[in-house]
């Protein structure tokens, strides 16, 4: 297992054990930056950005952006849970704020919640102070309706500064963007988000998507059929704990090299 990262250090709350172990078991032979270290209260500002994670397992991360939202999201639960499926939900403060139903329902049916900021401002050009209220005033609200603390954070626009980095680690959420951008904020057919899809699809993907911020009517679509595709190429979707989880326990079961 290769956890991809930019340059630094990945702080993953109950995971970062578990990631430092398979980073040191792959330090020799990686061909790719892997290097992960436990928390540090000092936060540095080059704190890591995980971008997909390269397993044997044929399993992928679909996350959803920008809700809750009362039409878009309890359509996705439905085909999720039709296709014994599982997702990561990137939640926006201000919309848990106003559909705290629809985080409990997304706990509730076994789907993870992150953090996506509380108002989807570009962080990247706010005050330190600012920053911090956006991710802690969020995780807050992730803690209060779900009963758990968010683990990853996705800066609105995949925006970062050396700010934003430190106020994540702080909190111990781990940076996370993606491997495959489906634009289907942009109003793309259904079928051009899927063959999208499709066109990059490999084990550890981390596949993003929007249940939030409008109509998402083209999304759902699309999320139909790569639900089917992914069945049909042996692939599961997890959330992204599982994958991360799943991929660590390849690392610590395979045998060293002789």
């Amino acid at each position: 297992m290769v956890i991809t990262l930019h340059r630094g250090w990945v702080a993953l709350g109950g995971l970062a054990a578990g990631i430092a172990f398979a980073a040191l078991v792959f330090w020799a032979s990686a061909p790719l930056d892997i290097a992960a270290k436990v928390h540090s209260t000092a936060a540095p500002t080059n704190a890591p950005v995980l971008s997909s994670i390269q397993t044997g397992a044929r399993e992928v991360a679909l996350t959803f952006d920008d809700g809750p939202d009362p039409q878009n999201t309890p359509a996705i639960l439905r085909l999720l849970r039709e296709h014994h499926a599982k997702a990561t939900f990137f939640v926006l403060g201000s919309q848990a704020e106003k559909f705290p139903g629809l985080v409990e329902a997304i706990a509730r049916d076994g789907e993870e919640v992150e953090s996506h900021s509380m108002s989807h401002r570009n962080l990247a050009g706010l005050r330190p102070s600012r920053v911090s209220y956006e991710l802690t005033s969020t995780a807050g609200l992730i803690h209060e309706l779900t009963g758990a603390d968010p683990h990853f954070f996705r800066p609105p626009y995949g925006s970062l500064s050396p700010t934003v980095l430190r106020a994540a680690a702080r909190l111990h959420e781990t940076v996370t963007l993606w491997t495959i951008d489906t634009r289907d904020w942009t109003g793309r057919s259904a079928a051009a988000i899927t063959s999208t899809v499709l066109a990059q699809l490999r084990p550890g993907a981390i596949i993003l998507m929007h249940d939030g911020g409008g109509p998402r009517g083209r999304t759902i679509k699309a999320l139909q059929s790569i639900l089917v595709a992914l069945s049909q190429r042996g692939y599961r979707a997890v959330t992204l704990q599982t994958l991360v989880r799943d991929a660590v326990g390849q690392t610590a079961a395979a045998p060293s090299s002789p």
